[in-house]
């Protein structure tokens, strides 16, 4: 789906897709009638479908591969902890009582889950609703429905059909079943990626790739491009939570970039835009104040707010610990897979890589992607430095899935670099 063939009717066909599911969100709020819902689930499905057999017939191959993912969801149940505990759960609570009310449930009050954000479990809710009863089998298809849309972008900053292929090898190394599963882990790291393209071509001023190849916008129409950054960073905040730590590690990274290269420009046009799209999430927020919904802190979080300075100097000054968390980062298959092809990719331009360095818009690139991977790594220490869980424990079960956003990260920009370096030749 290169700019230079995606037209408008294609465009507007993914955007229809993200604001269907975004107005299906709405309903767990305004409680729609049960038939709206369904003709709404059926229109999402219907658009899905559109948008993988007619939307840029060319990338046959991630169309096939949404097929795949499609059948591997219908083919088995769920089984993880987390997809059925928490956001099959929710999806399964909606479904039946059509409404919020199970959040003030006495077996559900204290748990940190229930502040969990909805829009998953929502849209697992009404695909449920198309055949009028749950299982743990097709509801978990909302997955591959929301992970639609940012691939279709992701995919359209590629243009040879040999990097099209890396692109599809990329997601099923890297992000594995994590798409297939109920989980929001998978695509929490390509919506990630998607912000992260977004953020550095709109927000930073700057002519990376030349105007005539120009792939890092969604349109050449600049409302649709809008509404696409709008749609997508508040798809991203609903999330998980922790959507709000990666897009602050971007924000961060940012900053420092302005304060490093000093002639930079920034968008405040879509700095604006970027923090308008957080009210979603806010209104959330206040809906779970209003009704009296709390929980207790996280148990990853819970430490720092004890206020006790002794134990978290202790906590950052075990090095023990600190091996111990960085052997599960390095020795993660998605992040040594990713960090692989990354070497090989500077390897190839290791000879140029001062020449390249000379053009201030792959300067930029190039620290921006620095500083959001030092930042990650810090983030990902202190986590685990301050959980409140065991911490062999905590790494076993949750070291995987907090890295793949950075490992998915590493391996999409390794493939942008090659992409960029065929265009400067």
């Amino acid at each position: 789906m290169n700019v230079n063939t995606l037209n408008f009717n294609d465009q507007k066909i993914t955007l229809s897709l993200y604001l269907l599911i975004f107005i299906n969100y709405l309903g767990i709020f305004f409680s729609y009638n049960e038939n709206f819902i369904i003709i709404l689930a059926y229109s999402i499905v219907i658009i899905f479908f559109i948008s993988i057999f007619l939307v840029n017939q060319n990338n046959y191959l991630l169309k096939c591969l949404m097929l795949v993912f499609l059948l591997f969801c219908l083919g088995s149940p769920t089984f993880h902890f987390d997809a059925r505990w928490i956001w099959l759960f929710k999806g399964k609570q909606i479904f039946i009582n059509n409404n919020l009310d199970f959040l003030r449930e006495d077996y559900f009050q204290g748990l940190v889950w229930q502040s969990y954000p909805l829009l998953g479990p929502s849209l697992s809710s009404s695909l449920a609703k198309i055949f009028g009863y749950w299982n743990e089998v097709f509801p978990k298809t909302f997955n591959v429905i929301l992970s639609l849309p940012p691939l279709i972008y992701l995919n359209s900053l590629i243009k040879k059909k040999i990097n099209k292929l890396i692109f599809i090898l990329i997601i099923l190394l890297v992000l594995e079943k994590s798409l297939i599963i109920g989980e929001m882990d998978g695509l929490v790291a390509i919506y990630f990626v998607t912000i992260f393209c977004i953020f550095f071509k709109k927000i930073f001023k700057n002519n990376f790739f030349s105007k005539k190849e120009d792939k890092f916008i969604f349109s050449k129409n600049e409302k649709l491009n809008v509404f696409f950054f709008i749609l997508s960073l508040i798809t991203m905040t609903l999330l998980k939570k922790e959507s709000l730590l990666l897009i602050s590690i971007l924000v961060v990274s940012m900053i420092i970039c302005k304060f490093y290269l000093e002639k930079i420009k920034l968008s405040y046009k879509y700095l604006i835009i970027s923090s308008l799209c957080f009210l979603p999430l806010l209104s959330w927020e206040l809906y779970l104040i209003n009704q009296s919904i709390f929980s207790t802190e996280h148990p990853t979080i819970s430490n720092i707010f004890k206020g006790d300075l002794i134990f978290l100097f202790e906590r950052v000054t075990n090095f023990r610990d600190i091996l111990s968390i960085n052997s599960k980062i390095f020795l993660n298959k998605s992040f040594f897979i990713s960090l692989v092809f990354l070497g090989f990719v500077l390897g190839g331009i290791a000879l140029e890589i001062n020449n390249k360095l000379k053009n201030q818009d792959f300067k930029l690139f190039i620290l921006y992607f620095i500083l959001v991977f030092i930042l990650y790594i810090l983030a990902f220490n202190l986590i685990f430095l301050f959980t409140s869980y065991d911490l062999d424990f905590h790494l076993r079960t949750s070291a995987h899935r907090i890295m793949l956003p950075l490992s998915f990260l590493i391996s999409y920009i390794s493939l942008v670099l090659i992409e960029k370096l065929s265009l400067y030749k």
